[in-house]
């Protein structure tokens, strides 16, 4: 399959004439697992990761042939060859004359190719070295792979890449270039010592290298649970991020070291039942790894939990990564594999297979994973050491020089102490962290650009604000238009903000808006401080503080809202259970908040999902990032924008759109992750063909509601006022009209 695309792209006039043969083609790079639940779930990264959207990442995908019935069980009978490509990373120019490099995924359906190209975020460097392996000289993305003043002329090349082959048996120090061209993927050592994966490949002719580093990286690998081999996984997300082109076959600790370990914490500690169909977050890894680490006497487990970078990860070169996992179990139907060379008697009396598997979304974000990584103790109760303390009375105080005996706990008592040694150790660091950050403070910075109601109440206003003049407190998130971090004004004990930073090359030409108040400013700017206006506020929407500029970048202020960085993603993860009421409750406040939008401010959203819902404690929701907002009297429009899993399947198609009927689209995708933990449809395909799931029935009048706003059929689908008038929102808690 892969040949015969890359012949037909290399010489479009072969035409109809090159013809596919299967027998002759080499093996696809994807497994064909048949079209159990397995391949189906290779075809669907949970919400989070298929998201990042607006974090770009090499996508995951897997070849799901059709049944067919006959001798040939696993042949396609048809004109279709199902997925061509997957994940391959290629170079494209955009109409502008700008390069960049896109996620590639083709697939043929019905005898035309489906391709669709997910531009992604790629870090490139040269590096250009003499005959004994020193640097003369480096380019591109330099810095961002390895940090400021990390690379210096006639230093040695190892010390940016420590794998990075030299000819043996000699003490000239020069490089081995064909074992580089061999092995590509290594790993990078930045100016704060952690490792991070890239790519290397030789200029054709000279002594430079090219370095190329994702920024993020996600896709699934598929265990054995009887071996813990990796039984398959995509060759283009493995060798990424492992540099392992094929792992297949592999034990997964040698790729996760303690994976086992960790497992074992969670089954026999957590008392999870690993049975088909539970899914284990993220967090649950990390609590587990944190518990690991205080069983076995580890100085850091609170700081590993407080401030979590994931599990370490061991790429090819030996180096140490850090990755997040999330784990589902699943009972895969297979069928027999047959061999179509040779002719058996058969019965047909052949039933399918199936097998428990465990699949795991590795996730890899470099921002995120090498902020966090490498940190030491949070707090002095983590330098005791690893034998577990008397648990004092109540009121009295931790003494720490009475160890009690391990031998002379019953296993009861040492996981209690462990957890309540590890919960002493979350509270103090926490403490601390709260003490540091002065959650009293009240007083405001001054503003550049305030709403009229904080004119009115006599702010201060200055001329022109600079981001050197916050103080950055932790790293958010990145998206397509830029970061988000929380950071405080250095010059007045001021509150918390959380400052987004919209790039300005990264705005597209349509989103600028002029406003004889404002100036030239981004459509998103102008719609928030519309939406900040009197009248126009609701307290289901994020508000904006202020916002300023300098040559690079938007600023844009806004003030926290509960647990910075808690999103409906991770409060749904946390939530193992949630009661119908629960769901309800905040699903209303999201409709609430559209209903104002669509109705009172005349803008649509465009981008609703669970990661753009943040909750407080008290199960209070904003919906947040209006990147993708417009004004309704802009429509129809005929861009996508926005994350491909809450798309409509008019969008898809390319068809003009109002916008409103979208938004309730999305909100259905919504109501149905709240209430099921995943995303309704799996790829592209079955957003625009492909019947409802339904695991099982919370309500009647619950599936009615996901059913009436999962309409395909544009001019069926309901209004936002006819949502939040449908029968199950107006059970319990009256809804409030605004």
């Amino acid at each position: 399959r892969r040949k015969w695309l890359e012949e037909k792209l290399r010489d479009p006039s072969l035409g109809p004439t090159s013809k596919f043969n299967p027998q002759s083609s080499p093996t696809s790079t994807i497994p064909n697992l048949g079209n159990g639940v397995t391949a189906k779930l290779l075809a669907k990264p949970p919400a989070r990761n298929s998201y990042q959207n607006r974090r770009s990442k090499t996508e995951n995908g897997v070849l799901t042939p059709p049944r067919t019935t006959g001798n040939n069980l696993n042949h396609n009978n048809n004109k279709s060859r199902g997925v061509l490509l997957c994940g391959d990373v290629v170079p494209i120019k955009k109409m502008n004359g700008e390069t960049g490099s896109a996620s590639l995924w083709v697939k043929e359906k019905g005898g035309n190719l489906i391709w669709v190209l997910e531009e992604i975020a790629e870090d490139v460097a040269y590096i250009s070295v003499d005959e004994i392996g020193s640097v003369v000289k480096g380019s591109g993305n330099v810095e961002a792979i390895w940090g400021m003043d990390r690379l210096r002329r006639g230093m040695d090349v190892q010390k940016l890449i420590p794998a990075f082959p030299k000819i043996a048996g000699t003490n000239t120090g020069a490089l081995d270039y064909d074992a580089v061209s061999q092995l590509r993927r290594f790993t990078a050592r930045t100016a704060n010592s952690i490792s991070i994966p890239v790519t290397v490949d030789q200029l054709s002719g000279e002594s430079v290298f090219r370095v190329s580093s994702f920024p993020h990286i996600a896709g699934i690998m598929v265990l054995d649970p009887s071996t813990m081999q990796v039984s398959s996984s995509n060759n283009v997300f493995s060798a990424a991020l492992f540099g392992h082109d094929s792992p297949d076959g592999m034990l997964i600790t040698d790729l996760i070291p303690g994976f086992d370990k960790i497992l074992h914490v969670m089954t026999d500690e957590d008392k999870i039942a690993l049975v088909d169909g539970i899914v284990i977050p993220e967090h649950s890894f990390r609590r587990a790894r944190s518990l690991l680490a205080l069983r076995d006497g580890s100085t850091d487990a609170a700081a590993i939990f407080l401030r979590p970078s994931g599990l370490p990860a061991k790429h090819r070169d030996g180096a140490e990564i850090m990755i997040d996992v999330q784990m589902r179990v699943v009972k895969s139907d297979h069928d027999p594999i047959y061999n179509e060379n040779v002719i058996e008697e058969e019965q047909g009396n052949v039933q399918p297979g199936s097998e428990v598997v465990y699949a795991l979304w590795i996730t890899y974000s470099r921002q995120l994973h090498a902020v966090n990584h490498g940190i030491g103790p949070v707090t002095p109760l983590l330098s005791r050491p690893g034998t577990p303390p008397q648990q004092p009375r109540p009121g009295s105080a931790i003494d720490a020089s009475v160890p009690t005996p391990m031998a002379a706990m019953s296993e009861n008592g040492e996981e209690e102490l462990r957890t309540k040694v590890l919960s002493q150790q979350l509270e103090a660091a926490q403490a601390g962290e709260n003490a540091e950050s002065g959650e009293q403070s009240t007083d405001y910075e001054p503003f550049e650009h305030p709403a009229p109601d904080m004119m009115a109440a006599g702010c201060k206003v200055i001329k022109k604000k600079k981001i050197d003049d916050f103080t950055i407190l932790e790293e958010m998130g990145q998206g397509a238009y830029g970061q988000v971090k929380l950071a405080r004004y250095k010059k007045a004990a001021a509150k918390k903000m959380v400052i987004k930073y919209v790039t300005k090359r990264r705005i597209l030409v349509d989103t600028w808006h002029r406003d004889r108040r404002l100036g030239t400013v981004p459509l998103e700017i102008h719609v928030l401080d519309y939406l900040r206006r009197e009248g126009m506020q609701h307290p289901n929407i994020v508000e904006m503080a202020d916002f300023f500029e300098d040559d690079i970048n938007y600023y844009i202020e806004m003030l926290p809202h509960g647990l910075p960085g808690m999103d409906l993603f991770d409060y749904i993860e946390l939530r193992v259970t949630m009661e119908e009421r629960e769901c309800r409750k905040i699903f209303c406040q999201v409709a609430e908040a559209i209903r104002h939008l669509h109705i009172n401010a005349k803008v649509v959203h465009r981008d609703i999902k669970d990661e753009n819902v943040i909750l407080d404690g008290e199960g209070r929701v904003k919906l947040v990032d209006f990147g993708s907002a417009a004004y309704i009297k802009s429509g129809p429009f005929d861009v996508f924008v926005g994350t491909i899993d809450y798309a409509a399947p008019e969008v898809l198609r390319g068809a003009p759109y109002r916008g409103k009927e979208q938004d309730v689209w999305a909100l259905g995708i919504l109501l149905y992750t709240i209430v099921y933990k995943e995303n309704p449809f799996y790829s592209i395909d079955e957003i625009m063909d492909h019947d409802l799931r339904v695991p099982y029935v919370m309500s009647e009048h619950c599936i009615d509601l996901i059913r009436k706003m999962l309409d395909r059929d544009v001019d069926r689908r309901i209004s936002i006022q006819a949502v939040l008038e449908h029968p199950w929102c107006t059970q319990g808690e009256p809804t409030t009209n605004s």
